[in-house]
């Protein structure tokens, strides 16, 4: 590919100019629960201006004792997320080092919510023992038609209906902003 002067421009160097950034948050050991938990929500908030694309979910789980508990983890979507611990755009990885801060907000412990319709289901993990480890369950965010899209206002929550305090999640979201 070339650029406007004729000079050669490597193919990962061209990016789309309607994105104005991508972002990835990861949590570790999100601590299981024995009734429902939102786990971690995405939010484009009102008034951003911004289109919200998810790219994808990542998620792996790690057993610490027995867990018989067989509700997914699942991702809906959401409005009216509050509560919880606001993350810090300092803890949101930017796809580039110049990119500017997310709009999106991403929220964990003690996050509150109003469900729409679930998106996915992540199958948890039967354990006798501790110390079990599954594979990376990764939830594509885009069919042909396009990629999930949150307008201001909307959100995403992952959440667990029933679990079990023998779990800890691992959490991972990407996501795009334009």
């Amino acid at each position: 590919m070339t650029n406007s002067t004729g000079n050669s421009v490597p193919t990962h160097a061209v990016t789309n100019p309607a994105f104005q950034g991508g972002y990835v948050y990861s949590r570790a050991e999100s601590a299981g629960v024995a009734l429902a938990e939102n786990h971690l929500a995405l939010t484009n908030p009102v008034g951003s201006g911004k289109t919200i694309l998810i790219a994808g979910v990542f998620i792996s789980q790690v057993t610490t004792g027995a867990v018989s508990i067989t509700d997914p983890m699942r991702g809906w979507l959401a409005t009216g997320v509050s509560g919880g611990t606001l993350v810090s755009a300092a803890d949101i990885g930017k796809i580039r080092s110049n990119m500017p801060n997310p709009v999106g907000q991403v929220r964990i412990i003690g996050v509150t919510a109003t469900l729409g319709a679930a998106w996915f289901n992540s199958p948890t993990l039967q354990a006798t023992g501790s110390s079990t480890s599954s594979f990376i369950h990764q939830v594509p965010a885009t069919i042909a038609a396009g990629s999930l899209t949150l307008l201001p206002g909307e959100s995403t929550v992952l959440r667990t209906e029933l679990g079990s305090v023998n779990t800890l999640w691992n959490l991972s979201i990407a996501w795009s902003e334009l």
